[in-house]
């Protein structure tokens, strides 16, 4: 894996062997959505969730985001995570945290501009996620999730709602926008 545009261009991003228990985003996936966010990227605020190797937040920094949390429950993540920012010289932009997705969700105060998910396939937990990422997106914020391309979500959860659905192979982004709240309609 690469980094494919930016400040990091073509630095190499380590990933963790076997995929039981990193299952990487293939670069095919990660340049589809990061062309479809090319614009909303530059000085956004990032959450990483199910981080693996830190890919996504790594892409997205180096595009112009202005900082990103990286969250992943494996301690053997979040040292190839810790790497590949050091070998990016993006360490300054982030945050890691080594727990659980959901405790981290249950926990965290910040607000995102733009969050991607990622986590395990067959699990159902990417359902169950959309309810608890609402309260922490920005208005006009986008949430990124990948899936095995059997997986049903909803088109509306809350205040998000799916603007487009990308399948590639085996695999599905839901591409989630948050709706204006009915102060700001008025």
């Amino acid at each position: 894996m690469r980094v494919n545009t930016g400040t990091a261009k073509g630095r190499v991003i380590e990933t963790l062997p076997g995929e039981d228990l990193v299952r990487p985003t293939s670069q095919k996936v990660k340049e589809a959505l990061f062309s479809a966010l090319q614009f909303f990227i530059p000085g956004a605020t990032m959450l990483d969730l199910f981080a693996g190797s830190g890919q996504m937040g790594i892409e997205a920094l180096s595009r112009g985001a202005s900082h990103c949390v990286f969250v992943d429950n494996s301690r053997e993540a979040i040292t190839v995570i810790k790497k590949n920012l050091n070998n990016t010289d993006l360490f300054s932009k982030a945050t890691v945290a080594q727990m659980d997705a959901i405790r981290y969700i249950e926990r965290a105060s910040s607000k995102f501009d733009f969050i991607f998910a990622d986590p395990p396939y067959h699990k159902e937990i990417a359902g169950a996620l959309l309810p608890h990422l609402d309260k922490m997106l920005e208005e006009g914020g986008c949430i990124a999730i990948e899936t095995e391309r059997e997986a049903n979500l909803p088109d509306e959860v809350l205040s998000l709602v799916l603007k487009k659905r990308y399948n590639y192979g085996s695999t599905t982004i839901w591409m989630y926008n948050k709706r204006e709240s009915e102060d700001e309609q008025e």
